[in-house]
């Protein structure tokens, strides 16, 4: 009789310790859209290619290629202790991509269930150019250059959250891009999780801004200038 308790003890010590497991690595678009929500802290990393992401991606993302060959290189100088929403297209690439980020020792990682195709037909949006700015850190040289080859005009704001004039710039930005939704992209690089592309680029200086439409830079600035400045440099490049 005390067998048969003790083997009673052991299946409930079981199923306890299955219930109270680790969460779901795994998530739905709604569930990946909830934590995202929730948690303002996490890093939604996307894991397509450049143009890929430039069509389209889950705010709040940014960009580093799985199947590019500096991806390790670029997820060893994050934060491993952060806790990562990694996307890709169907969900192979993240799944591949959540697993080689745990091996390499992040704690946290979750992934989105078949991926952007998943989440638009769960209803879910993607950022679109000239729908909402695009905030890029830690952005590669090659997801740069897939930015700026847009045939929408592209108007790059480099800054850094520790800069005066970038934070007095960026609501005069925000306005403009609203005047001119659908005919421009604005892109702010914060240079500080960027070094080594503000590096490559040749930044010392900010606020600079740069517009570009189809790869060619026809406009730049360096310093905070007011909207009627803005529009005198800009407009006629839309």
């Amino acid at each position: 009789m005390k067998r048969y308790r003790v083997l009673g003890v052991a299946v409930v010590c079981m199923l306890i310790s299955a219930c109270s497991g680790p969460r779901e690595q795994a998530l739905s678009p709604a569930e990946f859209d909830e934590a995202i929500r929730d948690d303002a802290e996490a890093v939604v990393l996307d894991v397509r290619t450049p143009r890929e992401f430039a069509e389209g991606f889950i705010a709040r993302a940014q960009n580093l290629d799985f199947n590019n060959s500096n991806f390790t290189a670029a997820i060893e100088g994050l934060d491993k202790n952060k806790t990562y929403y990694v996307y890709c297209l169907v969900g192979a690439r993240s799944a591949d991509a959540a697993t080689h980020m745990r091996s390499h020792g992040f704690k946290s990682v979750y992934e989105l269930k078949g991926g952007t195709i998943a989440w638009q037909q769960s209803n879910l949006p993607l950022v679109q150019a000239g729908q909402a700015d695009l905030r890029t850190d830690a952005i590669t040289m090659e997801a740069y250059r897939a930015i700026i080859a847009s045939d929408t005009a592209v108007l790059i704001d480099f800054y850094a959250p520790w800069c005066g004039p970038c934070k007095r710039l960026e609501p005069i930005l925000q306005e403009f891009g609203r005047e001119h939704t659908g005919r421009l992209k604005i892109v702010r690089l914060n240079i500080d999780e960027s070094k080594q592309l503000a590096g490559e680029l040749g930044i010392t200086q900010i606020p600079l801004l740069k517009l570009f439409k189809s790869g060619e830079e026809k406009w730049s600035y360096l310093g905070l200038l007011d909207k009627a400045t803005l529009e005198a440099g800009a407009v006629q490049h839309l």
